[in-house]
């Protein structure tokens, strides 16, 4: 029976021992945590040399964005070149960590017909952090919100674009700390409220949130039920405490970007380590293609928890609606206003309301199939009705409902539908289905 053993930073109240079988052969797995003593952990590297087939060193933070590594501390990195002597082969599951991340989330969003992750809006609680699965996610959607720069400096400014994080991580981060008073006006009230409050916002209109496996409770900790219900979740390794923190605060799904290898949720580390032991891979021969190799061919599939025991996927959809006549602009209640006042001055509103930009007359949400998949979306209203659209050139409606498609996609849906448009106006939805941002589609097929 091959022996296992992972030494962890981490708190030893979390310390397990267990035997199981995997790729054919018996293991025994245990974990020592050693509650941040380095020295302690040291003496347990140096315990189990030669006695163990594979030790995973657990509890080490890396974090990849601009820069191959953030700066370890003079005792880890001590620590790291002890494994690194050793004849024991010791891996921190840096390796196999970046290609799960990968891995799960490509073959999630292959799994579900391409469009899981499509448009999704999608908060990064540490952007730096999770760089890997931004990475990934980036390719399906450009709704990317990280909160470092808040997080990290109470700055009340969220970062939106991959090469913004990357350029925070790779200069302004380490720049901001030598900042004269940051601490001081970080700290003051009014910008702490502010913080707090965009925070809260950003959560409450995600769809996705990714939440690093390291300080997991003190990242969600600050909100309820509110923000977080019918949420996705995507983190790793998350362990069975963390699965029913998350269903009280009404989460919806959970992504585990480790790879369920065992029946037991156990650290990174363990796993590749159980990895390389289990095919005799040598911890500096085994790249991420070997891992990614090793996945696909023993078939191990992402885990995906439903915190409530039901299964639930939700798609995202708008709807581009028009007023058929002048009477229909009267439900918006400023123009029932002006109507009621100066029922002369409707030609005129009407003439207006055409140049008026798109904009989200309700929110849908409530449909089920009949296969259990959910559908919301949003109804994105022109202000103008037929008979302007005749009075303008084709490429005037065109232009709007362009701009309707693009404040869908920030909104997060992943196919816009065209309704009730003139018949000289069927030219225009061919044009909007060729140049616009997401899928259109006229119901005409």
């Amino acid at each position: 029976m091959k022996q296992i053993i992972q030494i962890s930073l981490d708190a030893s109240r979390d310390n397990f021992d267990f035997k199981t079988a995997f790729g054919g052969q018996k293991f025994h797995v245990r974990r020592f945590g050693t509650d941040g003593d380095l020295d302690e952990a040291s003496d347990l590297l140096l315990g189990w040399n030669k006695k163990a087939d594979a030790i995973g060193l657990g509890g080490v933070k890396f974090a990849y964005a601009g820069k191959p590594k953030i700066k370890l501390n003079k005792e880890i990195r001590k620590l790291l070149k002890l494994a690194t002597q050793l004849h024991t082969p010791v891996t921190t599951g840096d390796t196999l960590r970046s290609v799960a991340h990968e891995w799960s989330l490509r073959n999630i969003q292959f799994q579900y017909g391409n469009h899981y992750f499509t448009n999704a809006r999608v908060f990064f609680f540490s952007g730096v952090v999770s760089h890997s699965i931004a990475r990934v996610l980036a390719e399906y959607t450009n709704n990317l919100v990280f909160a470092d720069l808040l997080l990290e400096n109470n700055a009340p400014k969220f970062l939106h674009a991959l090469k913004d994080l990357e350029l925070y991580a790779g200069y302004i981060r380490d720049a901001t700390r030598w900042i004269p008073g940051r601490r001081w006006i970080a700290d003051a009230g009014p910008v702490r409220s502010i913080a707090e409050n965009m925070m809260r916002k950003a959560v409450r209109e995600a769809h996705i949130l990714v939440v690093p496996h390291y300080h997991f409770h003190a990242y969600l900790d600050p909100y309820s039920i509110e923000e977080l219900e019918k949420k996705i979740v995507i983190s790793s390794t998350v362990y069975d405490d963390r699965v029913v923190y998350l269903k009280e605060k009404g989460v919806d799904v959970i992504i585990d970007t480790t790879p369920q290898i065992l029946e037991k949720v156990v650290g990174v580390s363990v796993l590749e380590a159980l990895l390389f032991a289990t095919l005799d891979i040598d911890h500096d021969q085994g790249s991420e293609d070997d891992l990614l190799e090793i996945i696909s061919d023993l078939k191990m599939p992402p885990r995906i928890v439903y915190p409530s025991g039901k299964p639930r996927r939700v798609k995202r959809f708008a709807f581009v609606v028009h007023p058929p006549t002048q009477e229909f602009l009267k439900r918006l209640k400023p123009i029932e206003v002006v109507s009621d006042i100066a029922p002369g001055m409707m030609n005129a509103v009407e003439k207006v309301m055409a140049y008026s930009p798109p904009f989200v007359y309700s929110k849908v949400s409530g449909i089920v199939s009949t296969t259990g998949v959910e559908a919301e979306g949003w109804l994105i209203a022109l202000g103008e009705t037929p008979e302007q659209m005749q009075a303008h050139p084709p490429e005037f409606t065109t232009k709007r409902i362009l701009e309707a498609a693009n404040m869908a996609r920030k909104l997060g849906a992943q196919v816009m539908g065209l309704g009730l448009l003139p018949k000289t106006m069927a030219d225009a939805g061919r044009e909007v289905a060729d140049h616009a941002v997401l899928p259109v589609t006229t119901g005409n097929s």
